[in-house]
């Protein structure tokens, strides 16, 4: 299992533990076998890991490494925000429980 993989399973099963609803988001595109081509997803740069917590949205980006957001998972985030939902990037397991100690109370 990749590093990605493993810290996104840990923020679920974190979330779920704190008494909140969470999934994996894939926006991966998908191959199309009758076309034979990929067809890209409904909605480009959702967030990994999105949740729900005493009725806020959450949204967590996973970064590892030298991954970096792009612009259209960085304007995602920006959008939960602005609309009143919960946003962050996490890079570890640490990093994760010290932001969302830091958003939700």
């Amino acid at each position: 299992m990749s590093a990605a993989n493993e810290l996104t399973n840990q923020i679920i099963d974190f979330i779920y533990r704190a008494g909140g609803y969470a999934w994996r988001a894939s926006s991966v595109g998908v191959f199309d076998t009758k076309q034979q081509r990929f067809r890209t997803a409904a909605k480009k740069g959702v967030a990994d890991v999105l949740a729900c917590l005493r009725g806020r949205l959450i949204a967590v980006e996973v970064k590892i490494g030298k991954d970096r957001l792009s612009d259209e998972q960085d304007g995602f985030l920006r959008n939960i925000r602005a609309t009143g939902g919960l946003a962050f990037v996490a890079t570890d397991f640490e990093q994760f429980k010290e932001e969302w100690s830091k958003i939700v109370s």
